[in-house]
Protein backbone atom coordinates (compact mmCIF):
# COMPACT_ATOMS: atom_id res chain seq x y z
CA UNK A 1 0.00 0.00 0.00
CA UNK A 2 2.76 2.23 1.09
CA UNK A 3 4.95 1.55 -2.64
CA UNK A 4 0.91 2.40 -4.48
CA UNK A 5 0.49 5.37 -2.39
CA UNK A 6 4.20 6.61 -3.15
CA UNK A 7 3.97 5.92 -6.85
CA UNK A 8 0.44 8.19 -6.60
CA UNK A 9 1.91 10.63 -5.15
CA UNK A 10 2.95 14.48 -6.51
CA UNK A 11 6.48 13.77 -5.06
CA UNK A 12 7.10 10.72 -7.31
CA UNK A 13 5.56 12.44 -10.44
CA UNK A 14 7.85 15.52 -9.83
CA UNK A 15 10.97 13.42 -9.70
CA UNK A 16 9.93 11.55 -13.04
CA UNK A 17 9.62 14.93 -14.77
CA UNK A 18 12.34 16.20 -13.89
CA UNK A 19 14.51 12.89 -14.55
CA UNK A 20 12.75 13.29 -18.19
CA UNK A 21 13.86 17.09 -18.55
CA UNK A 22 17.25 16.59 -17.57
CA UNK A 23 17.62 13.63 -20.01
CA UNK A 24 16.58 15.54 -22.58
CA UNK A 25 18.47 18.36 -22.29
CA UNK A 26 21.92 16.49 -21.67
CA UNK A 27 20.84 14.78 -25.14
CA UNK A 28 20.25 18.03 -26.56
CA UNK A 29 23.86 19.20 -25.46
CA UNK A 30 25.53 16.06 -26.45
CA UNK A 31 24.02 16.16 -30.24
CA UNK A 32 24.89 20.14 -30.53
CA UNK A 33 28.06 19.72 -29.11
CA UNK A 34 28.99 16.64 -31.98
CA UNK A 35 27.20 18.54 -34.69
CA UNK A 36 29.34 21.51 -33.81
CA UNK A 37 33.02 19.50 -33.47
CA UNK A 38 32.33 17.49 -36.84
CA UNK A 39 30.98 20.00 -38.67
CA UNK A 40 27.94 17.59 -39.81
CA UNK A 41 25.42 18.75 -42.11
CA UNK A 42 27.68 21.72 -43.24
CA UNK A 43 30.15 21.66 -46.85
CA UNK A 44 31.68 23.63 -49.04
CA UNK A 45 32.00 23.32 -52.61
CA UNK A 46 35.57 23.65 -54.11
CA UNK A 47 35.87 26.58 -56.38
CA UNK A 48 37.88 26.37 -59.51
CA UNK A 49 40.78 27.82 -59.81
CA UNK A 50 42.43 26.86 -62.42
CA UNK A 51 44.32 29.15 -65.37
CA UNK A 52 45.48 31.53 -62.20
CA UNK A 53 47.96 31.86 -59.93
CA UNK A 54 48.31 31.19 -56.33
CA UNK A 55 48.36 35.03 -55.30
CA UNK A 56 45.11 35.71 -57.41
CA UNK A 57 43.06 32.72 -55.45
CA UNK A 58 44.68 32.53 -51.82
CA UNK A 59 42.40 35.15 -50.27
CA UNK A 60 39.17 33.55 -52.01
CA UNK A 61 40.31 30.17 -50.48
CA UNK A 62 41.02 31.90 -47.04
CA UNK A 63 37.83 33.84 -46.99
CA UNK A 64 35.58 30.12 -47.86
CA UNK A 65 37.58 28.31 -44.93
CA UNK A 66 40.06 26.34 -47.21
CA UNK A 67 43.42 25.74 -47.12
CA UNK A 68 45.85 25.25 -50.22
CA UNK A 69 49.05 23.03 -50.71
CA UNK A 70 51.29 23.43 -54.20
CA UNK A 71 52.49 20.09 -54.25
CA UNK A 72 53.75 20.15 -57.66
CA UNK A 73 54.87 21.74 -61.09
CA UNK A 74 55.41 20.79 -64.33
CA UNK A 75 56.12 22.44 -67.68
CA UNK A 76 53.20 23.48 -69.78
CA UNK A 77 53.06 25.69 -73.36
CA UNK A 78 50.79 27.73 -73.86
CA UNK A 79 49.61 28.23 -69.99
CA UNK A 80 50.57 30.89 -68.32
CA UNK A 81 53.98 30.71 -66.02
CA UNK A 82 52.54 29.96 -62.04
CA UNK A 83 49.15 29.44 -63.41
CA UNK A 84 47.75 26.83 -61.61
CA UNK A 85 46.99 23.85 -64.09
CA UNK A 86 45.80 20.94 -61.90
CA UNK A 87 43.80 20.97 -58.31
CA UNK A 88 42.71 17.97 -56.35
CA UNK A 89 39.47 17.95 -55.18
CA UNK A 90 38.45 18.80 -58.63
CA UNK A 91 35.71 22.19 -58.62
CA UNK A 92 32.59 21.55 -57.56
CA UNK A 93 33.39 18.75 -54.99
CA UNK A 94 31.58 19.55 -51.61
CA UNK A 95 34.44 19.25 -48.78
CA UNK A 96 34.58 20.02 -45.39
CA UNK A 97 35.56 23.52 -43.72
CA UNK A 98 39.55 23.70 -43.70
CA UNK A 99 39.78 21.19 -46.09
CA UNK A 100 43.67 21.46 -48.22
CA UNK A 101 43.51 21.73 -51.66
CA UNK A 102 46.11 20.07 -53.37
CA UNK A 103 47.36 22.46 -56.36
CA UNK A 104 49.75 21.83 -59.81
CA UNK A 105 51.40 24.76 -61.08
CA UNK A 106 53.12 25.42 -64.07
CA UNK A 107 56.68 26.19 -63.80
CA UNK A 108 57.84 29.78 -63.40
CA UNK A 109 61.27 28.39 -65.70
CA UNK A 110 61.65 27.37 -68.95
CA UNK A 111 62.36 23.56 -69.41
CA UNK A 112 65.74 22.79 -70.50
CA UNK A 113 66.86 20.37 -73.31
CA UNK A 114 70.58 19.57 -74.66
CA UNK A 115 71.40 20.49 -78.32
CA UNK A 116 71.87 17.32 -80.17
CA UNK A 117 74.47 17.10 -82.84
CA UNK A 118 73.21 16.95 -86.10
CA UNK A 119 75.97 18.00 -88.22
CA UNK A 120 76.69 15.04 -90.99
CA UNK A 121 72.94 13.94 -90.88
CA UNK A 122 70.45 13.83 -93.41
CA UNK A 123 67.97 16.65 -93.15
CA UNK A 124 64.81 14.70 -92.58
CA UNK A 125 66.72 12.57 -89.68
CA UNK A 126 67.80 15.98 -88.35
CA UNK A 127 64.37 16.91 -88.12
CA UNK A 128 63.01 13.70 -86.01
CA UNK A 129 65.85 14.52 -84.37
CA UNK A 130 65.25 18.06 -83.00
CA UNK A 131 61.19 16.93 -82.92
CA UNK A 132 62.26 14.34 -80.48
CA UNK A 133 63.94 16.34 -78.39
CA UNK A 134 61.78 19.10 -78.21
CA UNK A 135 62.77 21.73 -80.64
CA UNK A 136 61.84 23.33 -83.59
CA UNK A 137 63.48 23.65 -87.01
CA UNK A 138 63.81 27.25 -88.08
CA UNK A 139 65.58 28.49 -91.38
CA UNK A 140 66.78 25.86 -93.74
CA UNK A 141 69.96 27.70 -96.07
CA UNK A 142 71.49 25.68 -98.90
CA UNK A 143 75.28 25.84 -99.62
CA UNK A 144 77.35 24.49 -102.11
CA UNK A 145 78.72 21.34 -101.03
CA UNK A 146 79.79 17.57 -101.88
CA UNK A 147 77.54 16.53 -99.40
CA UNK A 148 74.37 16.66 -101.04
CA UNK A 149 71.12 17.17 -98.48
CA UNK A 150 73.26 16.60 -95.11
CA UNK A 151 73.44 18.88 -92.75
CA UNK A 152 76.26 21.32 -92.54
CA UNK A 153 76.02 23.01 -89.53
CA UNK A 154 73.50 24.11 -86.94
CA UNK A 155 72.65 27.34 -85.62
CA UNK A 156 70.66 29.47 -83.29
CA UNK A 157 69.99 33.30 -83.95
CA UNK A 158 72.63 32.70 -86.58
CA UNK A 159 75.43 31.74 -84.17
CA UNK A 160 77.29 28.15 -84.24
CA UNK A 161 75.41 26.39 -81.13
CA UNK A 162 77.50 23.12 -79.95
CA UNK A 163 76.26 19.70 -79.04
CA UNK A 164 74.83 19.77 -75.53
CA UNK A 165 74.54 23.50 -75.15
CA UNK A 166 71.29 24.05 -72.65
CA UNK A 167 68.69 25.33 -74.78
CA UNK A 168 64.88 26.04 -74.31
CA UNK A 169 62.06 23.73 -75.11
CA UNK A 170 60.68 25.31 -78.28
CA UNK A 171 63.77 26.54 -79.59
CA UNK A 172 64.23 27.27 -83.36
CA UNK A 173 67.15 25.46 -84.79
CA UNK A 174 68.72 26.86 -88.09
CA UNK A 175 70.24 24.37 -90.29
CA UNK A 176 72.46 24.91 -93.25
CA UNK A 177 72.43 22.28 -95.98
CA UNK A 178 74.62 21.19 -98.79
CA UNK A 179 72.99 21.11 -102.31
CA UNK A 180 75.54 18.98 -103.82
CA UNK A 181 77.79 21.83 -105.30
CA UNK A 182 74.98 23.62 -108.01
CA UNK A 183 71.87 25.03 -108.54
CA UNK A 184 70.18 21.72 -109.05
CA UNK A 185 67.05 21.78 -109.61
CA UNK A 186 64.21 19.17 -107.66
CA UNK A 187 60.88 18.16 -108.10
CA UNK A 188 58.01 20.47 -106.42
CA UNK A 189 55.80 18.01 -103.60
CA UNK A 190 52.10 17.72 -104.77
CA UNK A 191 50.86 19.50 -100.86
CA UNK A 192 47.76 19.64 -101.58
CA UNK A 193 45.34 17.96 -98.64
CA UNK A 194 48.13 17.34 -96.59
CA UNK A 195 48.21 19.23 -92.47
CA UNK A 196 50.60 21.88 -91.79
CA UNK A 197 53.15 19.57 -90.38
CA UNK A 198 52.86 17.42 -93.30
CA UNK A 199 53.52 20.24 -95.83
CA UNK A 200 56.58 21.71 -94.06
CA UNK A 201 57.95 17.92 -94.02
CA UNK A 202 57.61 17.16 -98.11
CA UNK A 203 59.04 20.65 -98.89
CA UNK A 204 61.98 20.06 -96.49
CA UNK A 205 62.56 16.48 -97.64
CA UNK A 206 62.35 17.79 -101.55
CA UNK A 207 65.42 20.38 -100.70
CA UNK A 208 62.73 23.53 -100.73
CA UNK A 209 62.14 25.81 -97.70
CA UNK A 210 58.92 26.89 -96.47
CA UNK A 211 57.62 30.51 -98.09
CA UNK A 212 54.92 32.67 -96.47
CA UNK A 213 52.01 30.43 -94.99
CA UNK A 214 48.64 32.14 -95.66
CA UNK A 215 45.41 31.28 -93.32
CA UNK A 216 41.69 31.84 -94.44
CA UNK A 217 39.06 32.98 -92.07
CA UNK A 218 38.76 29.43 -90.29
CA UNK A 219 41.68 29.42 -88.84
CA UNK A 220 41.37 31.56 -85.84
CA UNK A 221 44.24 30.29 -83.34
CA UNK A 222 47.55 28.23 -83.13
CA UNK A 223 45.77 24.99 -81.83
CA UNK A 224 43.44 25.92 -85.50
CA UNK A 225 46.79 26.30 -87.53
CA UNK A 226 49.03 23.78 -86.32
CA UNK A 227 45.77 21.08 -87.71
CA UNK A 228 45.24 23.39 -90.43
CA UNK A 229 45.26 21.62 -94.36
CA UNK A 230 47.20 23.31 -97.32
CA UNK A 231 44.39 24.00 -100.53
CA UNK A 232 46.98 26.17 -102.47
CA UNK A 233 50.59 26.40 -102.97
CA UNK A 234 53.30 27.99 -105.33
CA UNK A 235 54.58 27.12 -107.19
CA UNK A 236 51.79 24.67 -107.97
CA UNK A 237 52.91 20.77 -107.84
CA UNK A 238 52.34 20.14 -111.79
CA UNK A 239 53.83 17.07 -114.02
CA UNK A 240 57.19 17.27 -113.58
CA UNK A 241 57.92 20.97 -112.26
CA UNK A 242 61.41 21.40 -111.93
CA UNK A 243 62.34 24.45 -109.01
CA UNK A 244 66.11 25.18 -107.70
CA UNK A 245 67.25 23.79 -104.07
CA UNK A 246 66.66 26.22 -101.54
CA UNK A 247 63.64 27.72 -103.05
CA UNK A 248 60.44 29.17 -101.26
CA UNK A 249 57.34 27.57 -101.63
CA UNK A 250 54.09 29.33 -100.61
CA UNK A 251 51.20 27.62 -98.95
CA UNK A 252 47.79 28.40 -98.31
CA UNK A 253 46.23 26.66 -95.64
CA UNK A 254 42.25 26.21 -94.15
CA UNK A 255 40.19 24.61 -91.31
CA UNK A 256 37.35 24.38 -94.32
CA UNK A 257 37.12 20.89 -95.18
CA UNK A 258 35.10 21.67 -98.68
CA UNK A 259 37.90 23.89 -99.69
CA UNK A 260 40.06 21.12 -99.78
CA UNK A 261 37.77 18.84 -101.40
CA UNK A 262 37.27 21.65 -104.42
CA UNK A 263 41.05 21.49 -104.35
CA UNK A 264 41.24 17.92 -105.19
CA UNK A 265 38.87 17.57 -107.10
CA UNK A 266 40.36 20.96 -109.66
CA UNK A 267 44.00 18.66 -109.57
CA UNK A 268 41.89 15.68 -110.42
CA UNK A 269 40.32 16.91 -113.28
CA UNK A 270 43.42 18.37 -114.58
CA UNK A 271 45.02 15.52 -114.77
CA UNK A 272 42.22 13.63 -117.30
Amino acid sequence: MNFLKFICSKTFWLNVLLAIAATTLLVTILMWALTHYTSAGRTIMVPDVTQRTVQQIERQLSNMGLDYVVIDSIHKSGEMKGAIVEQIPRAGKNVKKGRKIFLTINAYTSEMVEMPHLVDLSLRNAQVVLETRGLKIGKITYKPSEYNGLVLAQLVDGESVAEKTKLEKGTRIELVVGNGGDANNVLVPELIGLTREQARIHIDDAMLKVGTEIYDSSVKSAQDSASSVVYRQNPASTDGLMAPQGSPVTIWLTKNNDIVIDALEEIENAKE
